[in-house]
């Protein structure tokens, strides 16, 4: 779904996934879109981690150590992006959507638990369509920096999502947004 929108795209799949690949990729992109797992370990919020090719995790860790002087928008399509565990202190918000905002990144999706592959899918679609649709039309729109759009085009997905016959409001309402 992402190869097909109409602006140009680095994809970093299955060997090319690596934590100095990804990390490298993060230091040169406005945008960045994981569609992988995520995972929480209980009491050690550095290791959270996306689960990359071949065993190999990107912790929190890793992107906070980062300088990422391009980052903009960051998509979190993986589950537990923004969980806080059980064991979590309460007013901590260490998580990865937090670590990604930390490091630069102004506006970010993620998720408060695990997700649908599909809504993951249809979530992006409608959320890029609406964030990066008219930029040479509209020129309210198009001068209007990415990330400042990011918030209205969650929310449009996310409305549509709701409308698909089906849809529960645990899978509706588990994605959120970081930033400006």
């Amino acid at each position: 779904m992402i190869q097909a929108l109409e602006t140009q795209i680095t994809s970093l799949i299955s060997k090319h996934a690596t934590v100095d690949t990804v990390v490298e990729g993060l230091r040169d992109h406005q945008l960045v879109h994981f569609a992988c797992h995520g995972t929480l370990e209980d009491r050690k919020p550095f290791k959270a981690s996306f689960e990359l090719h071949g065993d190999e995790r990107l912790t929190l860790l890793d992107i906070i150590r980062s300088r990422l002087p391009a980052a903009e928008v960051a998509f979190l399509s993986a589950c537990h992006t923004a969980e806080l565990t059980e064991d979590s202190v309460a007013d901590e918000g260490l998580h990865l959507a937090a670590a990604m905002q930390y490091c630069g990144f102004r506006s970010v999706v993620g998720t408060m638990w695990a997700m649908a592959d599909m809504d993951g899918r249809d979530l992006a679609r409608h959320f890029y369509r609406n964030m990066l649709s008219d930029l040479g039309r509209d020129q309210e729109k198009a001068i209007m920096p990415v990330y400042r759009r990011s918030a209205v085009a969650l929310r449009d997905a996310v409305q549509a999502l709701r409308r698909k016959s089906g849809v529960t409001l645990e899978r509706w309402v588990n994605f959120v947004h970081y930033g400006a």
